[in-house]
């Protein structure tokens, strides 16, 4: 078929279609670069047959490089929000010109993602463990902390978000990359401290290696040893293993006092905006 070469640029990082507003109007999609987004006017030439005419009708720059998903379309206007690690801004006129309203976002931490509600009055950006909710006007085209609900923490690190309702999204929740480089498939269990090995296996201590060992003990009390001197018994360990698994092998990792087993680190949770409160449900998701 035939091509239509609309730009050429350095780096291109996503293409996004706007949502379809009324038949007879033009297309837009906006094309994502590295600091930057322009938007471009689509549609059939009168004239000429097959001939698709090309036009910007708008550009943005931004300090920080856009996230990986930058360019978010309201459901039903033209309207686009772009996303970088630290601003939110939304393009409210993109037909026109590149004028945009900034969100107050309250707090230091670094945006990762964000989704508009299907009834399109709600820009829902995720920080870390919480959704930053803000209403958007058309009138006055303003965005404004939501009133009774401006953030709401779901309790875990957010890695997507998706609109599922008309005031509904639903978030996908997992640990932060240095804990889950800590997981490891195996036998979870808790480890003694080297004190409590020693005084297992029936070790004497003289009275300095006992003042020696209390000053140690009141320093390191919060963390945990592998014992260096004398074996730990696994006995029971082993006898619950071979009943589920006659391998001779057995893996075996510290428990993780975050996850648990580390099964339970990854969850979809869904939130729902009403009226003056705000509900969610938890689904695990099994793994990592």
């Amino acid at each position: 078929g035939d091509t239509n070469v609309i730009g050429q640029f350095e780096h291109v990082f996503g293409l996004f279609w706007g949502p379809l507003c009324c038949s007879d109007s033009p297309a837009l999609l906006a094309v994502q670069h590295k600091k930057h987004v322009t938007v471009w006017q689509l549609q059939l030439s009168a004239l000429e047959q097959n001939k698709l005419l090309c036009t910007q009708t708008c550009e943005m720059s931004e300090p920080f490089p856009l996230l990986s998903q930058g360019c978010v379309w309201h459901p039903k206007l033209d309207i686009l929000a772009v996303l970088t690690k630290r601003d939110t801004s939304v393009l409210f006129s993109v037909r026109v010109d590149n004028r945009r309203i900034k969100a107050d976002i309250k707090g230091s931490g670094l945006i990762h993602c964000a989704c508009w509600t299907k009834d399109g009055t709600r820009l829902v950006v995720a920080i870390g463990s919480a959704l930053h909710s803000y209403i958007w006007n058309d009138i006055h085209k303003s965005l404004v902390a939501c009133s009774f609900c401006p953030i709401f923490d779901v309790g875990g690190y957010i890695c997507a978000i998706e609109a599922t309702g008309e005031a509904q999204v639903a978030v996908a929740t997992e640990l932060p990359l240095d804990k889950l480089c800590g997981l490891n498939a195996g036998i979870a269990f808790d480890l003694p401290t080297e004190t409590e090995a020693m005084q297992g296996h029936g070790s004497h201590m003289s009275d300095d290696d006992s003042l020696l060992e209390s000053r140690r003990k009141s320093f390191e009390s919060e963390r945990s040893y592998i014992p260096s001197s004398g074996p730990l018994d696994l006995t029971h360990l082993l006898a619950r293993h071979r009943r589920s698994d006659p391998s001779p092998l057995i893996h075996l990792r510290r428990r993780d006092t975050v996850t648990g087993s580390g099964q339970d680190s990854s969850h979809l949770i869904l939130v729902t905006y009403e009226r003056k409160v705000t509900t969610t449900r938890k689904v695990s998701i099994p793994g990592i």
